[in-house]
C-alpha cells in the first residue's frame, strides 16, 4: 500500500529530526493513473536551509533506516534520486525543495516544481473530476501508439503534457479532433498552448533554444516550454494516430501491442519489396531503465547517422528493449543493391594552394569542378554489414552495451 510507505517514511524523517516531508506524486497523488501501472513517484520535500548538496545522501539514509532489508538503487542525475521494488510496485523516491507559488526563487533544480505540477493538475481534476478519466484514455491512447514517456530514449508525451493538454481541451476527444487538424509539423509554425495565459507573446518571450513544433507554456513556470523535450517524430506520430482514430474510431487505438520482432520483420518484408533487412542482437548494461535504454537508443542513432554518412541508404529501421531481460534489438531495412566500387571525394578550394598541393600528392584520380579540387577514391564500404562490423568494435558503442552482434541478414 502506497499510503502506509509514505507513513513509514515520514516516521523515520521524523525520528531523524530532519525537516522534510513525503508526498506522493506523479498519476498516483492525481488519481489518474492506469490500472496496470506498477510504477510510483514520491517526492522527499526539504526545507531549503538544507544545501543542495546534501539532499541526495540525506534521502538514502532516511530509506535505509525505514527499508533496511530493502536494495535501494541509487540513480544519477542533476540530484540523485533512489528506485526500489515493494509489493509488486516500483517506487522512486525523488529528493526536492520544499517551494511555494510565493517562493519559487528558492527552486534549485526543475524537479522541485513538480510537486507544485501535480497540485496543479489537482486542483483542475478537484475543480472538474470528470477529467481523471480523461486523461487515463489520453495516457492509454499514447501508450498504445508508443508515443508516451518522457525519458530520454522515448522522447515522447510525459504525463505532465498530457494532463496539460487534456485540461485545455476539456476532454480527450477534444484534444484528438484538434489535433487531427493538424498539418504542418513544424517549429516555423508551431502549436501554441497558454492555458493560464501566462504570456503575452509566447515566439517573443521565450528562449529561442525553447521554440520546437508544440510549444505548452507550463502553467508554474512561464519562462519553460513544458514539451521542448518532445521530439518531432513523436509528435508526427500523435497527429496522424490523431487522424486515424477520427476517420474510424476503435478500441486497437487503445491495445498496447508487445513488440514482435518476427510480426516486425513480415512487416518490413512486405511493405519493403526486396529489401535487404539486418537485425542486431544486444546485450545491456546494469543500471536504470532510463539510462539503459537511453544507452541502447543512442547506439541505434549513431548507427543510423553513420550508415546514412556512408550513403547507405535506410528505408526503415526500428528497435526495441527488454529491460528485465536485459537484452535489445535493432534493425534496419536497406536498399539490397551495393554501392558503387568508387565515390568523389571533396577537396580544398583552389585558392587554398597548399591544401590542394597535399591532396594532389595523395590523391591520383583528380579533376577540378567549379572552384574546388575532387578525388575519386575506391569506396572504403560497399555494403552496410561491412561498416556496421567496424562500428560494433568502436569504443563510443562498446562503452554503452555489454554486447552487440549482427545476429541475420534477410
Amino acid at each position: 500500500n502506497v499510503d502506509t510507505v509514505v507513513d513509514k517514511i515520514n516516521n523515520s524523517i521524523k525520528t531523524l529530526g530532519i525537516d522534510a516531508e513525503c508526498v506522493k506524486g506523479g498519476s498516483i497523488a492525481k488519481n489518474t493513473f492506469l490500472k496496470h501501472d506498477h510504477d510510483v513517484d514520491l517526492f522527499v520535500k526539504f526545507s531549503p536551509e538544507y544545501p543542495d548538496m546534501q539532499l541526495s545522501e540525506i534521502l538514502y539514509n532516511i530509506l535505509r533506516k525505514t527499508f533496511p532489508r530493502q536494495s535501494i538503487q541509487r540513480v544519477h542525475g542533476s540530484r540523485d534520486y533512489f528506485q526500489f521494488r515493494l509489493g509488486g510496485l516500483d517506487y522512486e523516491i525523488i529528493p526536492v525543495i520544499n517551494i511555494h507559488i510565493s517562493n519559487l526563487h528558492e527552486s534549485r533544480n526543475i524537479t522541485d516544481f513538480s510537486p507544485l505540477h501535480v497540485e496543479w493538475t489537482g486542483k483542475k481534476i478537484k475543480e472538474r473530476p470528470e477529467l481523471a478519466d480523461e486523461i487515463r484514455v489520453a495516457k492509454q491512447f499514447c501508450k498504445a501508439n508508443n508515443v508516451y514517456g518522457a525519458e530520454s530514449y522515448i522522447n515522447g508525451f510525459s504525463g505532465h503534457i498530457m494532463d496539460i493538454l487534456v485540461i485545455h481541451y476539456g476532454s480527450f476527444l477534444s484534444l484528438v479532433e484538434k489535433f487531427a487538424t493538424i498539418t504542418d509539423v513544424s517549429a516555423k509554425n508551431p502549436i501554441i498552448i497558454d492555458t493560464e495565459k501566462l504570456l503575452d507573446n509566447p515566439l517573443n518571450q521565450l528562449n529561442k533554444s525553447k521554440i520546437t513544433p508544440l510549444i505548452i507554456i507550463d502553467p508554474i513556470q512561464p519562462n519553460r516550454n513544458a514539451a521542448a523535450a518532445l521530439s518531432r517524430e513523436k509528435l508526427l506520430i500523435f497527429v496522424d494516430a490523431c487522424k486515424k482514430f477520427i476517420d474510424s474510431p476503435s478500441e486497437d487505438f487503445f491495445r498496447i501491442k508487445k513488440f514482435n520482432i518476427r510480426e516486425k520483420i513480415l512487416e518490413m518484408k512486405k511493405s519493403l519489396k526486396n529489401a535487404k533487412i539486418i537485425i542486431l542482437k544486444v546485450s545491456t548494461i546494469d543500471g536504470s531503465k532510463d539510462i539503459v535504454g537511453t544507452k541502447v537508443y543512442k547506439v541505434y542513432e549513431y548507427m543510423m547517422r553513420q550508415l546514412e554518412l556512408n550513403e547507405f541508404k535506410i528505408l526503415d529501421s526500428a528497435w526495441n528493449f527488454d529491460y528485465l531481460k536485459k537484452r535489445a534489438v535493432i534493425l534496419y531495412a536497406f536498399e539490397r543493391q551495393k554501392l558503387s566500387d568508387f565515390v568523389e571525394k571533396k577537396g580544398p578550394p583552389l585558392n587554398a594552394k597548399i591544401d590542394v598541393k597535399k591532396f594532389l600528392e595523395k590523391h591520383e584520380n583528380t579533376k577540378i569542378n567549379g572552384n574546388r579540387i575532387y578525388a575519386t577514391v575506391k569506396r572504403k564500404y560497399a555494403v552496410p554489414e561491412q561498416l556496421l562490423k567496424d562500428l560494433l568494435i568502436e569504443k563510443y558503442i562498446s562503452d554503452k552495451v555489454k554486447k552487440i552482434y549482427v545476429d541475420k541478414i534477410i
